[in-house]
């Protein structure tokens, strides 16, 4: 990276999710952009939820799946102009869907091949390319487009026309695997679907400037696959100073349990319930959002395990100052690995830099099992063999929950601080601006 250059610059960031203090993609962005004027940016997203980050964002424009899908049979659809004066600061999810679009947001999330056909089918037919939106966008005026990517093929159309449209860079944040992995091979139409989904990808990639990835992993493998710059940028987290308690009385474990992180749970659940020392918690406090039954009533009924549901960001530090240790987890399971392989979560950066001492359990192989291992970070479990005797170990051996936090502070210095990203951010995209679109390049060369 070059000198940093802290200039005036305008982005449009488009993405599924709004800028957010609770989501973690919302939180994964947040967290970029940390450092920069609200000025300086502008949000397209697909979700129903209201913003609630006016100091990162102020210009937003929504257009959810239910405009999208209204848009079809009424003109009038032409989603939501969001400005600084409707932005209300708020560390809570401020969702605005309910009953049938409620219902039908449940059924989508679980991503089934079907069902993400049949949303680009409706993003095809629908007017997201309405005359407000796009007046919006070209009052915008950005300098360049940073596109979050996901799983929707659609989102992948619509930055690349835009991109063409405005006839300026872009640059691409990856936070997964969708492209080497197919989640729904054994579904009906999982693999047609699929074909589509990379024929979108490809098409796009191949007019962006340079991809961002969370993790050295990653990076490797997306260099290979589209042949194109990229950077890593490990998740960040801003620093807060915790009290952490000498006589905090609890495990606790923080964010999503799908994935089969909820089977891995209720293992350990069922492992710390058993350890033979008074001094030693013998429950994993569990808090999660999810309102999948699937995942949270085995957690109910779990031994060694309480589950209280979701919890405000504002209310994570006071979880962490109670807790003897934090956990992450990954499945042990082959076919779940494939999807959490580069998975490298939020909760991660934010316990290395301020949290308790972490304790992740899960196998070799998983991007963030292997990152904590190599760093000393955290304690590692490997082995479900080992995993009694060495939750026995670390529970009970305060100075060495402190050598490991202290490990993990360091890594948090070097690799997740709030300060060291935006800048990284800030430098490339001015890198990707100075350069100019792919397209023009390419013109200029054939010139010569």
């Amino acid at each position: 990276m070059r000198g940093y250059n802290k200039k005036v610059m305008k982005v449009l960031v488009i993405s599924q999710t709004v800028f957010s203090k609770t989501s973690n993609m919302g939180k994964t962005l947040t967290s970029y952009f940390t450092g920069f004027q609200p000025n300086e940016l502008a949000q397209l997203y697909f979700h129903s939820e209201k913003p609630t980050n006016p100091e990162i964002c102020q210009d937003y424009y929504r257009f959810s799946d239910v405009d999208a899908l209204k848009s079809i049979f009424s003109s009038k659809r032409t989603g939501t102009k969001i400005e600084a004066s409707d932005v209300r600061d708020c560390d809570e999810s401020a969702r605005i869907d309910t009953g049938i679009s409620r219902n039908a947001y449940k059924v989508g999330s679980r991503h089934k091949a079907w069902i993400l056909l049949l949303r680009d089918i409706i993003w095809g037919l629908s007017k997201w390319n309405n005359t407000q939106l796009l007046q919006w966008v070209d009052d915008v005026k950005p300098d360049v487009i940073f596109f979050a990517s996901g799983d929707g093929a659609f989102s992948y159309r619509i930055a690349k026309w835009l991109k063409e449209r405005l006839n300026v860079p872009m640059v691409m944040v990856c936070v997964d695997d969708y492209y080497i992995n197919n989640r729904n091979k054994s579904e009906f139409l999982g693999r047609f679907r699929q074909k589509l989904f990379l024929k979108s990808v490809k098409k796009t990639v191949a007019d962006v400037d340079g991809i961002f990835t969370i993790c050295d992993t990653m990076n490797e493998a997306y260099t290979k696959l589209f042949r194109n710059k990229c950077f890593t940028l490990h998740t960040s987290a801003e620093f807060k100073e915790l009290k952490l308690k000498s006589d905090a009385a609890q495990v606790s474990y923080i964010g999503n349990v799908g994935y089969n992180r909820y089977r891995q749970l209720i293992d350990l659940g069922k492992a710390i319930s058993t350890i033979p020392f008074e001094s030693t918690p013998h429950c994993i406090d569990v808090y999660s959002g999810s309102i999948n039954e699937e995942y949270i009533t085995p957690l109910k009924n779990g031994a060694g395990i309480v589950f209280h549901g979701s919890v405000s960001a504002s209310d994570v530090p006071k979880i962490m100052e109670n807790s003897v240790a934090v956990i992450h987890t990954e499945t042990f399971e082959e076919e779940t690995q494939d999807l959490v392989r580069f998975s490298v979560s939020t909760k991660i950066a934010e316990s290395l830099m301020y949290g308790p001492c972490l304790i992740a359990y899960g196998p070799e192989g998983i991007a963030s099992i292997d990152y904590l291992k190599e760093n000393g970070a955290a304690y590692v479990i490997t082995r479900p063999e080992d995993l009694k005797s060495s939750l026995e170990e670390i529970l009970s051996n305060a100075e060495l929950r402190q050598q490991i936090v202290k490990r993990a502070r360091a890594l948090a210095k070097r690799n997740h601080s709030a300060d060291v990203n935006p800048k990284k951010v800030r430098q490339w995209l001015q890198d990707a601006i100075d350069a100019g679109p792919i397209e023009n390049r390419v013109s200029a060369e054939k010139e010569d």
